[in-house]
């Protein structure tokens, strides 16, 4: 697939690990279902440091079964390569490239193997896909409606499943703290999707929305709310979308993922997606300091 416009950015050649003393994320969250089934997962890679911070997280409905792990380890304990997307720890793997990807995880009692492939453009975030971020800048970009198939297996139950997966690449200078965030992903559905960041924490936000063209548009939005529910406004985008937000297994620590459901307006039609949310460090959902961890 072809750009639309110029970036900063070689998604392609920029799937490989960084210098093991920048933060340095692979971040997956999809929706998935069987005939019966919805299952929320988050497969997730940090490096910072010369370490490595694996998550492995599972949300099933409507029964509420929920699983997770989340396991550091030195970064000579695991495989992270420099020359190719190719990651492996004790409780995740993850390979492939622009178009085709493979990432699985464990938990204690689920075991994830996904395979993804890519059929919309890249989101570049920013536009160019580097942006300023409190102290330094940081690179991101989006593949954020990955077509999905793959395995899900909860208590020795193995069910097929496909969905919708979005990955996000992220790396950047550490920097020093205090530093927070709150980060939304939406899906809306026929190749719409909005990458939403505010680092106020008043809810004032700056938002990057790819539509299925490739085109870009970089604006302003406004949300308000809490308590497991946010409105959204966007008004270049004639937009007013309402989310309910819960997390997922494991939100309680220094990063906070949710999963989203949307409906709303979007350029004066009716609109149903889904979608996620990363918070850290002082937001009004959140009172506490955290140093910044890549998402």
């Amino acid at each position: 697939m072809n750009n639309p416009h110029p970036t900063m950015v070689d998604a392609s050649g920029e799937l490989a690990a960084k210098d093991p003393e920048m933060l340095d994320s692979w971040w997956f969250a999809a929706r998935l279902h069987d005939d019966e089934t919805t299952f929320w997962v988050k497969i997730h890679a940090t490096g910072l440091h010369g370490s490595c911070i694996s998550t492995v997280a599972l949300l099933r409905e409507l029964d509420g079964h929920s699983s997770v792990r989340h396991v550091p380890e030195a970064i000579h304990e695991v495989a992270l390569s420099a020359t190719s997307f190719d990651v492996k720890t004790s409780v995740l793997a993850m390979s492939g490239d622009l178009d085709a990807m493979e990432i699985s995880g464990d938990t204690d009692t689920a075991s994830i193997r996904l395979s993804l492939r890519r059929e919309d453009p890249v989101l570049y975030n920013g536009g160019a896909g580097i942006f300023p971020f409190f102290d330094g800048m940081t690179v991101q970009y989006s593949l954020p409606g990955l077509t999905t198939s793959g395995t899900i297996t909860v208590d020795g139950v193995t069910r097929e499943v496909s969905g919708r997966t979005w990955f996000d690449r992220q790396w950047a200078a550490a920097g020093s703290g205090p530093q927070a965030f709150t980060w939304l992903g939406l899906d809306l559905g026929a190749g719409r999707y909005l990458s939403v960041w505010d680092t106020v924490g008043d809810g004032t936000s700056w938002l990057t929305a790819l539509k299925p063209d490739g085109t870009h548009t970089i604006t302003r939005a406004q949300r308000t709310g809490g308590d497991g529910h946010w409105t959204l406004a966007i008004p270049d985008l004639d937009a007013s979308l309402e989310i309910t937000y819960r997390g997922l297994p494991g939100a309680g620590g220094p990063l906070y993922t949710g999963v989203c459901s949307v409906t709303g307006t979007l350029e004066g039609h009716d609109i149903t997606g889904h979608g996620y949310t990363d918070s850290a460090g002082r937001t009004w959902e959140r009172p506490v300091v955290h140093q910044l961890i890549p998402r």
